[in-house]
């Protein structure tokens, strides 16, 4: 699944049935992507960015 794909997944399950703009939609995914690669380099070494179910 690419970083893309990942996201569209996320932003699916996070805002169903909402309209969000496409413009907020591909800003957002700026941001998604800058924050996992700034893991990414904070860590130094290849990491592994894993979902966790949230408690509910």
């Amino acid at each position: 699944m690419t970083e893309r794909e990942e996201y569209e997944a996320w932003f699916a399950r996070e805002f169903a049935g909402r309209e969000i703009p496409d413009q907020i939609r591909a800003l957002g995914f700026t941001f998604w992507r800058g924050g996992r690669q700034s893991l990414v380099t904070i860590a130094g070494e290849p990491v592994e960015i894993r979902i966790l179910q949230e408690a509910r």
